[in-house]
């Protein structure tokens, strides 16, 4: 069984959080490609449009599909994915591949919607950048009102020319290493076989649809 936990938290803390492979597969050796600079003016564009969908007084549909369409822009969903997946990446066929890319990114679409129905006056700031490996880290603190304020990390690296976000870090939690560990516990627990993943995702989305 998994749970609605990948959202990239589902993007973490909140919507903003619940935003959230194929990047790494075992130690980081190289080091981050983009410049500290560039990384927080990313994640602060980012985080604006985000909340500004967010606390926007618009209908939930229209809302949920402004925040689908701009986490395909700003968030690297085909590789947090494939770094999701981690060493089955390499067993699955071509067609469980797709399958399985066309299937994270409807859960992360769904889990996005359900995010934005409890949340309004969303908030965040920018409280440094680090490097770490091969991405950037900007640390940030959001607030959202009856909630106290979160400390999160969104990790940002260079993807195909352009500033992408790759992992969201709450309470030094990577919620892309904690979902491949999930997603790796569905499969070793069915025999190594990424058709139990696969089947698994298809019966989250079914429980969300009927609910």
């Amino acid at each position: 069984m998994i749970s609605r936990r990948f959202t990239l938290s589902a993007l973490a803390a909140a919507p903003l959080t619940g935003l959230m492979t194929g990047l790494m597969t075992g130690p980081v050796l190289a080091q981050a490609t983009l410049s500290a600079a560039t990384a927080k003016d990313f994640v602060e564009q980012s985080g604006q449009k985000l909340v500004g969908i967010v606390n926007s007084q618009a209908p939930e549909a229209k809302k949920a599909d402004e925040l689908r369409g701009l986490v395909n822009q700003i968030v690297a969903v085909d590789q947090v994915g494939d770094y999701v997946l981690g060493r089955y990446l390499h067993i699955a066929t071509p067609a469980q591949h797709q399958e399985f890319q066309k299937l994270f990114h409807k859960l992360l679409a769904y889990n996005i919607t359900y995010q934005i129905r409890a949340y309004q006056g969303v908030s965040f700031s920018v409280d440094g950048v680090a490097p770490q490996g091969q991405d950037m880290v900007v640390n940030t603190v959001v607030t959202t009102p009856g909630h106290a304020p979160a400390d999160v990390g969104w990790a940002v690296d260079e993807v195909n020319g352009k500033p992408q976000i790759v992992d969201v870090i709450v309470a030094g939690t990577s919620l892309r290493i904690t979902t491949r560990n999930d997603y790796a516990s569905v499969i070793t627990g069915h025999g190594g076989q990424v058709s139990a993943l696969l089947t698994a995702m298809k019966a989250q989305i079914a429980r969300i649809d009927a609910s």
